[in-house]
């Protein structure tokens, strides 16, 4: 710590290593609450993103399938290093033999996605820092990317190869550079508003949501011309340069772009559609402005959920155009994403949290600020222990649910080591790839059955997939894994998120002899919305528990060393 003894320059630099040094710190463990059990970690969304990657590296680009697809680009480039490593440790010897290898076990595929989404998650860190730290001062910054390292959903989402963790950093990249923007006054100004611009659009191809940065920016503008509204300051030689590296962005986000410009455009338009239409028939129980608000209280607890209230509504009152640059991507931000029933979830939010950590850093040290100095520095470090004893204590329950095997996983295990090999067993499980059940393998008997229905859906254009992720060349895929059928393997059926299903009698008279039921499918499939819409589903789903001729055998739960969903095997007598 400075010394009073010391000259003020002495003084000014060792604070400034010193707060480096804490910086440095709670980088390198906010990286390694990021990167801690990825080897345990699963997502459904994960496939997406991987197996869209490898069609890049195929050379297939999909041109139904326009966003979140910087993430996967940053993947294809990844993966074509990790192609050529094996190439040149003789790992490898042809595409074919790398696709052939890897299509059975995709685990070195996932964990280089998950890396890459810790990295983000810790850049997210940063970037919070630089921009508290332009908007008040060092301490603002330090203090709000520590409530950020606590964050469990920025943790989580690291967790995992989904475009989510580089979604949130990109925005504030973007961010960054907009309060350079605000700031004014220096003579690079052109490249902040070129910066800016650049990674705007990159976000926006991630998320469409991201289009809500377009408010501070214009806010930073006019700010920059006292908000004096005129042709000469909306569109001058700053915006227009802006407008075209926004533009780029959004290319370099997905050069496929450049071949399809329409088809982009519609699919643009098309994408607002999930903010009305249910996903896989499932919508939530409340609107998103009150799920969020319960997202807010179980994510910060109580003392820091109270210090968000008072900061959002001390800066709704102020005069600080700083608070209300950090308004302009709240307000909007949460307007957009809880007017909602049928996109919501806590991963929408991961976005807003930083800005909302700033605005509670600041206001925390004004109230501090008011004190006696002799008094300040202990009710800080009270008042950060109250602050962050319910999201230390929910990212260590997330961080031990990472340490063992996910259910998917311990099912497996469990399945192969009691369920005789070629068993019928019906699954909740994908509409064309398992992103959720157990990983057991297919046999060659139930793999060309699927490829056939495929198929048939294709050519008749009947395949509801939302993801706009199987066409013809991905048929592909089945392919190879008919060439690598191990012994180890079954007639597998999914049930396409609950939403194909039979009576019970259908599956006895078929000969299947286990179900493999999800938790989470059960659940939503008999809910009040559900059962209306489908009745011999929700049917299906309630009869489980009360028909005699259905055993259930085992139940894989999540502990507090491993996640995941519940799985309920049944077999059927």
């Amino acid at each position: 710590m400075p010394s009073p003894n010391r000259p003020p320059l002495y003084n000014r630099v060792t604070e400034a290593l010193y707060r480096h040094r804490i910086l440095l710190s709670l980088i390198m463990f906010a990286f390694l609450l990021r990167i801690w059990g990825i080897w345990n970690a699963d997502s459904t969304d994960e496939y997406n993103e991987v197996f869209e990657a490898l069609r890049v590296c195929s050379g297939h680009l999909n041109y139904e399938r326009w966003f979140k697809r910087f993430y996967l680009y940053i993947l294809s480039c990844e993966y074509g290093g990790y192609y050529g490593l094996g190439r040149l440790f003789h790992q490898f010897s042809s595409p074919s033999d790398f696709a052939a290898k890897i299509i059975r076990d995709l685990t070195p595929l996932f964990l280089i996605g998950r890396i890459t989404s810790a990295v983000m998650g810790t850049i997210s860190i940063f970037m919070t820092y630089r921009i508290g730290s332009s908007l008040y001062n060092k301490n603002v910054g330090l203090v709000a990317a520590l409530f950020l390292c606590f964050n469990v959903v920025n943790i989580e989402l690291s967790h995992y190869a989904r475009v989510d963790a580089t979604l949130c950093a990109v925005v504030l990249i973007s961010f960054y550079f907009i309060v350079k923007i605000f700031q004014g006054g220096n003579l690079q100004s052109l490249k902040y508003y070129a910066l800016a611009g650049l990674f705007m659009g990159i976000a926006f191809q991630n998320k469409i949501p991201s289009v809500i940065l377009f408010v501070p920016f214009m806010f930073a503008h006019l700010a920059t011309a006292e908000l004096k509204l005129s042709f000469s300051t909306v569109l001058n030689r700053k915006t227009a340069c802006f407008a075209v590296l926004f533009l780029v962005g959004i290319i370099i986000g997905n050069p496929a772009i450049v071949l399809a410009p329409l088809k982009f455009v519609n699919g643009m338009i098309s994408t607002g559609a999930a903010f009305t239409t249910p996903i896989n028939e499932t919508k939530s129980h409340y609107i998103g402005y009150l799920e969020y608000l319960f997202y807010f209280y179980k994510e910060l607890g109580l003392p820091l959920t109270l210090l968000a209230v008072f900061s959002v509504w001390n800066a709704v009152v102020s005069k600080s155009r700083e608070d209300i640059l950090l308004l302009s991507f709240i307000v909007p931000f949460y307007g957009l994403m809880g007017a909602s029933r049928y996109m919501v979830g806590y991963s929408y939010m991961i976005p807003l949290m930083p800005f909302l950590y700033i605005l509670c850093s600041r206001y925390l040290f004004e109230g501090i600020g008011r004190l006696e100095q002799s008094i300040s520095q202990k009710v800080l470090i009270v008042g950060m222990a109250l602050l962050l004893i319910m999201p230390i204590m929910n990212v260590s329950k997330l961080i031990a649910s990472f340490s063992a095997g996910n259910t998917r996983y311990l099912a497996k295990i469990w399945i192969e080591a009691n369920i005789p090999f070629g068993s019928r067993i019906l699954m909740d499980s994908g509409k064309t790839i398992n992103s959720t059940a157990p990983l057991i393998a297919q046999n060659r008997e139930s793999l060309l059955q699927s490829m056939e229905s495929i198929e048939e859906s294709l050519e008749r254009g009947t395949l509801a997939d939302s993801t706009k992720m199987v066409d013809k060349n991905a048929v592909t895929y089945y392919k190879m894994l008919l060439e690598t059928v191990p012994r180890e393997s079954y007639y597998l059926t999914s049930t396409k998120f609950g939403l194909d299903l039979k009576s019970i009698d259908y599956y006895r008279e078929k000969g299947y002899q286990y179900f493999v039921i999800s938790e989470n499918m059960k659940q939503s499939r008999t809910d009040e919305y559900f059962t209306q819409r489908y009745p011999q589903v929700a049917k299906f789903y309630s009869s489980l528990d009360t028909d005699s001729r259905i055993r259930l055998i085992q139940v894989i739960a999540p502990s507090v060393i491993s996640s995941g969903d519940t799985f309920y095997i049944y077999q059927v007598l």
